[in-house]
């Protein structure tokens, strides 16, 4: 009885405590609720559509349309096509973790060892204007960079001499994957190393002192200090990074695609069988199948961080 009565005194004071903050910080919970609401429409209103995935989807019967229970499923992973498509996202995803995801790391620790200044001020202005581009503008930068009068021929014909033959390098495909990693790097670099040079501004002073007076130079300061330090945040991040292995960037890759590159991905695939082939049914089943693979990849990599460093999303 005792124990009871206690238990429902603590269930009171949590809630009274928990509309306490609510009244105290009211005007921030009214901020929230534009974003809740879109969240709400965009990402649980689409949901009953998932039933798609389990139908011969006819757009006049609606839900009414035969079921085929997990054939559209299993098709994804028989058909060449499909399953092409999954490891060339998964390849890309890959290579954008190994390549990309060390980069803007590395990046905001240098930032962080330049001295405040116009350099400094000057290299992240630079660095953080791609990523305010759309994709298109970066596709045609890309077209007018890389065509056979661009910028890159007319280097080489001047570095090599009027001989050298001018290059089509969008139509290569042995260069559409480095294409790829070069844009969306370069396009996210900056940006991707301002929640890093957030988490290194918040390390103390006297590590760095007291490692000084040790004798430690900057790449032991950054190597036993600084990298300890973010940790965590360098943890959830890669935690996430690990959710999109089976997403990509889908403007990007559609917009350099042309005749002479054979390269899906499940993004482009769900476009072309769906919107464009009007193959409902198998496009709702990939993006169900992505989503899906995607929360178990976060569930796993969140357990495997949480049992080695007790560092957990969820």
């Amino acid at each position: 009885m005792f124990i009871a009565k206690k238990q429902k005194t603590n269930n009171t004071e949590k809630r009274e405590s928990a509309l306490t903050c609510i009244k105290k910080n009211k005007m921030l919970y009214i901020f929230l609720i534009p974003g809740i609401i879109l969240v709400f429409i965009f990402s649980y209103c689409p949901l009953p559509g998932l039933l798609m995935s389990f139908m011969d989807y006819d757009m006049f019967k609606g839900f009414k349309s035969d079921w085929v229970g997990f054939d559209n499923i299993i098709s994804i992973f028989t058909v060449p096509e499909f399953s092409k498509a999954i490891l060339n996202t998964v390849w890309l995803s890959f290579l954008g973790i190994v390549i990309g995801f060390p980069l803007p790391i590395i990046f905001a620790l240098m930032l962080n060892e330049l001295k405040d200044g116009m350099f400094k001020k000057f290299t992240q202005t630079v660095s953080y204007l791609p990523h305010f581009l759309s994709t298109i503008a970066v596709i045609g930068m890309a077209v007018s960079i890389f065509s056979e009068y661009g910028i890159l021929n007319d280097v080489r014909i001047w570095l090599f001499g009027d001989d050298t033959p001018r290059e089509l390098f969008l139509t290569k495909q042995n260069l559409f994957v480095p294409n790829i990693l070069l844009l969306s790097n370069w396009k996210g670099l900056g940006w991707s190393s301002v929640i890093y040079l957030a988490a290194i501004s918040g390390v103390d002073s006297s590590l760095y002192e007291a490692a000084i007076v040790d004798g430690a130079g900057k790449f032991r300061q950054c190597l036993h200090i600084t990298i300890p330090s973010i940790s965590t945040t360098i943890i959830m991040l890669f935690i996430l990074r690990i959710g999109s292995l089976f997403n990509s960037d889908f403007e990007l890759i559609y917009g350099l695609q042309n005749v002479y590159i054979d390269f899906e991905v499940i993004s482009t695939v769900i476009y072309k069988q769906g919107i464009t082939g009007g193959n409902y049914s198998v496009s709702t089943a990939f993006g169900f199948v992505q989503g899906l693979i995607s929360l178990i990849l976060v569930l796993i990599t969140n357990s495997i961080s949480k049992r080695v460093d007790d560092v957990s999303l969820i």
